[in-house]
């Protein structure tokens, strides 16, 4: 496709997904500002000039992370499932999977926390129980790698990317949709593919709306950002590429007014706007190679202004100080 035709695509399926994020009308292009806005001030720092790091805990091979809408923190990692609790001052790692695994993305819907594992398993479990534990509750079919994830908006549909690579098969790079039974978020009914992805190393996956956004690798582009719409009859519609990226991306998150997106060789963060280009960036090797996720901080357990970094680290590799841990990112200056 065409560049031109592929910009007018972008702002086609931009402009009312920006409306819906922000509640207010699109008005004329930015005009030089003197003052930052009430968001840039009450958004997190993606550069080292306003940025303080600080180690929060160690998780080997930290994978991915998902926050509940009630704020509670929860990272995968290469042996479990942990949720961050905080006793008086002090962070600590509460174990929440019921076995050991290669844990990769993680979802949250119904009052159900889910788990990829890599070796082909979705883990589930409530979170109204106490304490919580999750399980295997579905074996997938033909997948080299269970990887990121993401769910409808009721909650009865789980897409899940099986990629970038296999670990006991050839790959088979695409993206899966699991049917979960409208009275029970625990049984997954059936798996279908929802979208072919040959030739693709796709990774990270997350949904706003009806959009779903995956991040993915493609001889010669090193990485990419790209979005496909769920249509009404629930099928995927025409994949666009978003952004270009510079590095090899892992997984990302959508903020409020763009996407925050790791490089997984560079140890970077950086930010992008919704027609995906960059705005901000950590410097190269600012967190350990194998930078794997990032979200912006939510209270009661973080300020909004923190950024939460997964840093995975030597793949494979989960007890030296290179990776294996969870980085939380204090603004110390609005810049």
């Amino acid at each position: 496709m065409q560049s031109g035709t592929r910009l007018c695509w972008s702002l086609l399926v931009f402009l009312p997904f920006v409306v819906a994020c922000t509640g207010e009308e699109p008005t004329a292009l930015p005009t030089t500002r003197t003052n930052a806005s009430s968001l840039e001030q009450n958004s997190p720092c993606f550069n080292n000039a306003c940025a303080s790091l600080q180690e929060l805990l160690t998780v080997p091979d930290a994978e991915n992370m998902i926050f509940s809408a009630e704020g509670r923190l929860f990272v995968s990692g290469g042996q479990s499932v942990i949720e961050v609790v905080k006793v008086a001052d002090e962070f600590a790692a509460q174990t929440v999977s019921s076995g050991v695994c290669n844990f990769t993305g993680l979802a949250i819907a119904r009052n159900t926390l889910y788990a990829n594992c890599g070796d082909g398993t979705l883990w589930a479990g409530s979170l109204n129980k106490s304490p919580m534990t999750i399980s295997p509750v579905f074996d997938y079919d033909s997948m080299g790698l269970a990887n990121g994830l993401t769910s409808s908006a009721d909650g009865q549909t789980l897409y899940a990317v099986d990629g970038p690579i296999a670990t006991n098969a050839q790959p088979t790079p695409k993206i899966v949709k699991l049917k979960v039974a409208a009275n029970n978020p625990l049984q997954v009914e059936n798996q279908t593919t929802w979208l072919d992805l040959a030739g693709r190393f796709p990774n990270g996956i997350q949904r706003r709306g009806n959009l779903l956004y995956f991040t993915d690798s493609e001889i010669p582009n090193l990485g990419r950002l790209n979005v496909v719409p769920i249509q009404q009859d629930g099928s995927a519609g025409m994949p666009l590429v978003l952004a270009t990226l510079e590095s090899l991306p892992d997984d990302f998150s959508i903020l409020p007014d763009g996407f925050a997106v790791t490089y997984f060789l560079t140890g970077q963060v950086i930010k992008l706007n919704f027609l995906g280009e960059q705005v901000d960036a950590f410097n190269p090797l600012t967190f350990s190679t194998g930078t794997s996720q990032v979200m912006q901080g939510r209270p009661p357990l973080f300020s909004g202004t923190d950024l939460l970094v997964t840093e995975k680290g030597i793949l494979g590799e989960q007890s030296s100080p290179i990776g294996n841990k969870l980085t939380v990112v204090r603004k110390t200056s609005t810049n």
